[in-house]
């Protein structure tokens, strides 16, 4: 029997539009879950006008699926009609021959238009594919609702991969592509936040030990679903929205508001979705004035409660914050456990900095630097040495930046000596190695290097230092060690042409050291001494 690539030309439409209209929603939305985890075992198109394949379920079933007349199709399991093991096959014939199963699974299941129907007039929704029992969302109210009764199991899959989200999230996205802009992207925005969600309940699931190892794979598949929502905030919301899309907003903050915000150990920064949204929306009056009553009415019913949360203070005080009220949103953050505040914080004052707001800056540092002072291992410590550096850069007639990254020393010391390898000052960088104990071996090699070019006199004291700690050792190796130096710093004093320097030097090194009879010898066979 001959095998084809694909069908013959014309039965391909012929076939999907065969089965959009005998096979039933469920058994599509069933055959798409057996395809996405490999159920599918093999495929193939014979004579032009039929697909084979075989699926693995309680047994392996054998189907066939004639795309000329759908009803010669058979499948071996014990379902009496169209089953979820032909729709299985169906997808992992599009992905065979090249077509986007996704897109087919799309266009089976919502005939290409999403799950409404929208009239361009008004972009608001209409009765769409509701009437024919479907029970498909028709407003942007139901969106969360119809993705979790679809797909509110996916993340079940995702024992130690998100990759069946991703899946997910393109089916959904297919959904409103023929959508008005604006209303597709809230949609869009409503899956990024669905499958997040799957995600977060992905990682919640896993056991404390493997957690660490989840964290960070699942953080990696999920960072780019998190910018392109935070991107499509900034593009979509905007003034002059429409009825539908008002309510499609308001569908995103009540999913904030159904989450259980204080939570510890969560995937993801799920405040800073938040305030991306609400940092978008605080110039409409109605609804900043809805949203900030309900936070603060939240926060007080906590606080009578006796607990102490962090997210409803927080993100008054980004509100506070957005109106130029810095020292009340950072009071907001002070009773609030720092570790989950300073990230926030810290996106507050990078904004000040900036703007070059000086003294709003400080308000922010300063709560960073009081935070850090007991909570060293915080996320914010490297935020907050960057954005010293910065500071000192911008503004180097205010020695509170400098004073901020020496008091994290030892912590700080690699940001602190970058930075001042950057701003060339090169005496307080030879300092700083010389307080920490740098052997001159340990040093970055271009540093090094330019340091000899513009400031070599600034490196004789730490070859004197490394010199001493090597003669100290009192062993072999550590003698070895003090002549290596000696001959480096031989060259910086040529480069200084302080040769009469350098010969006292050694003639000291041998006169206190005469004893030491190993070290003359090193110091004989490094042709220090003669």
């Amino acid at each position: 029997m001959h095998t084809r690539f694909r069908l013959d030309d014309g039965l391909d439409e012929k076939l999907e539009s065969q089965l959009a209209e005998v096979m039933p929603a469920e058994m599509q939305e069933r055959g798409w879950d057996y395809y996405r985890r490999e159920k599918v075992r093999a495929v193939e198109v014979m004579n032009g006008t039929s697909i084979y394949g075989s699926v693995n379920g309680t047994k392996v079933y054998a189907v066939t699926i004639d795309a000329e007349e759908i009803t010669f199709s058979t499948c071996t399991c014990p379902y009496n009609g169209y089953c979820k093991h032909m729709a299985a096959v169906y997808f992992a014939y599009c992905n065979y021959v090249g077509d986007s199963p996704d897109e087919a699974y799309n266009r089976l299941l919502y005939g290409g238009q999403g799950l409404v129907k929208l009239d361009a007039a008004d972009a608001q929704p209409k009765a769409g594919l509701e009437a024919q029992g479907q029970g498909l969302a028709v407003t942007p109210a139901e969106w969360f609702e119809d993705m979790e009764r679809r797909y509110g199991d996916t993340w079940r899959q995702c024992r130690h991969s998100l990759h069946p989200l991703q899946s997910v999230l393109t089916a959904l996205k297919g959904q409103s592509k023929a959508w008005p802009d604006r209303l597709k992207k809230l949609h869009w925005m409503h899956a990024v936040l669905f499958v997040a969600d799957q995600a977060e309940r992905a990682y919640s699931a896993t056991d404390s030990y493997s957690r660490y190892y989840y964290e960070m794979a699942f953080a990696r598949m999920t960072e780019p679903w998190i910018n392109q929502y935070t991107e499509l905030g900034g593009e979509t919301l905007e003034a002059g929205l429409t009825g539908a899309e008002r309510e499609a907003i308001q569908s995103l903050a009540s999913f904030f508001h159904r989450r259980e915000m204080d939570r510890e150990q969560q995937l993801h920064r799920w405040e800073t979705l938040y305030f991306s949204l609400l940092g978008r929306l605080v110039d409409d009056v109605q609804w900043r004035g809805e949203e900030e009553r309900w936070l603060s009415d939240e926060f007080e019913q906590m606080k009578q409660a006796g607990k102490r949360p962090s997210f409803y203070p927080m993100a008054l005080a980004f509100l506070a914050f957005v109106d130029g009220e810095d020292t009340r949103a950072v009071h907001l953050l002070t009773d609030t456990e720092f570790n989950r505040t300073a990230l926030l914080a810290c996106d507050c004052a990078l904004d000040r900095l900036e703007d070059a707001k000086w003294e709003k800056l400080e308000i922010w540092m300063d709560y960073i630097y009081g935070g850090l002072q007991f909570e060293r291992k915080s996320r914010a410590f490297g935020p907050f040495l960057s954005m010293c550096r910065i500071a000192d850069e911008r503004q180097p007639d205010n020695p509170v930046w400098e004073k901020h990254l020496i008091a994290f020393l030892p912590f700080s010391y690699s940001a602190l000596s970058d930075h001042w390898i950057e701003q060339q000052r090169y005496e307080q960088w030879a300092d700083l190695q010389m307080y920490i104990g740098i052997d001159p071996d340990e040093l970055d090699l271009q540093a090094v290097r330019e340091i000899t070019k513009s400031a070599p006199h600034v490196l004789i004291p730490m070859y004197h230092q490394a010199i001493d700690t090597g003669i100290r050792s009192r062993n072999r190796q550590g003698y070895r060690n003090a002549v290596k130096q000696m001959k480096k710093l031989e060259k910086l004093y040529k480069a200084e042409k302080k040769q009469e320097a350098w010969n006292r030097f050694v003639n000291e090194i041998a006169h206190r050291h005469q004893r030491l009879r190993a070290l003359q010898e090193e110091l004989w066979r490094g042709k220090i001494i003669t």
